[in-house]
């Protein structure tokens, strides 16, 4: 029982190759709302499932391995991302990206509501991306970046919103991914952290492809109509009290 349990919790905490599972139950939720519920909602149940299973030490070889996977899911598909242009399917994979990493709180032991508000770090600006995707989609008739540079002139508000979101997302100081991030520096033994410094560079690397395809360029197609003031204005403050939040915990999840 305890297997099965572990099992199904690393689908919903993706970890390679089960992740597969979790990013197909995203992608197969109702439209851009339904996504955005989904990855809100799976890690969650994800790590409520992980706290029912009762603490059984662990030989180091198998913490061993367990670690080598859950840093290779992070890798693995930080690298994916490079080579996307899908604004939806690129949120996917950089959420997976982040949300493996908290089976690294679950093995040192944190509490489970330390590990569920590190998961918001990533899955709430993932979800939020998602809805802005979404409106992308109306707009254009896809949410790919690439085929129209220049989107910063024709939709000002949902660009800045699709921009601020995609930087908390792979952890720009300013938001909590980034102290949660140091959380992991923080348990990790200095030997165990070369894949977390490769993993920033592919995270800098594509929010670097991702703003560039975004803003960059001449945008040549049909006006537009951009989201509405309110929206926008909702919008940016959720962004505004997400960064707000990092003072309020940032000691808590960096161990200080």
């Amino acid at each position: 029982m305890e297997w099965i349990l572990l099992i199904l919790s690393a689908i919903l905490l993706p970890v390679f190759p089960l992740s597969w599972l979790f990013n197909r139950l995203v992608d197969t939720a109702p439209g851009c709302w339904g996504r955005a519920l989904a990855i809100l909602v799976l890690p969650q149940l994800g790590i409520l499932l992980i706290y029912t299973v009762p603490t059984v030490p662990l030989p180091t070889s198998l913490e061993r391995v367990i670690l080598l996977l859950v840093l290779f899911t992070t890798l693995f598909y930080a690298f994916r991302a490079l080579s996307v242009r899908e604004v939806t399917i690129w949120t996917r994979l950089m959420a997976s990206s982040g949300l493996t990493l908290d089976w690294i709180l679950v093995a040192a032991g944190k509490n489970v509501h330390g590990v569920q508000i590190f998961a918001l770090a990533w899955s709430l600006p993932a979800a939020l991306l998602l809805v802005w995707a979404g409106l992308l989609r109306q707009r254009m008739g896809g949410a790919y970046l690439g085929l129209q540079g220049g989107l910063a002139t024709v939709l000002p508000r949902l660009s800045s919103l699709m921009t601020l979101t995609a930087l908390a997302l792979v952890a720009t100081p300013i938001f909590p991914g980034f102290f949660a991030l140091l959380q992991v520096f923080h348990l990790l033994a200095v030997s165990w952290l070369w894949p977390l410094l490769i993993l920033l560079l592919l995270w800098g690397w594509n929010i670097g492809r991702f703003l560039q395809d975004l803003l960059f360029g001449s945008y040549r197609g049909e006006p537009m109509e951009d989201v509405s003031y309110g929206l926008a204005a909702g919008g940016f403050a959720v962004l505004f009290l997400f960064a707000l939040s990092t003072l309020i915990w940032s000691g808590t999840w960096t161990g200080i």
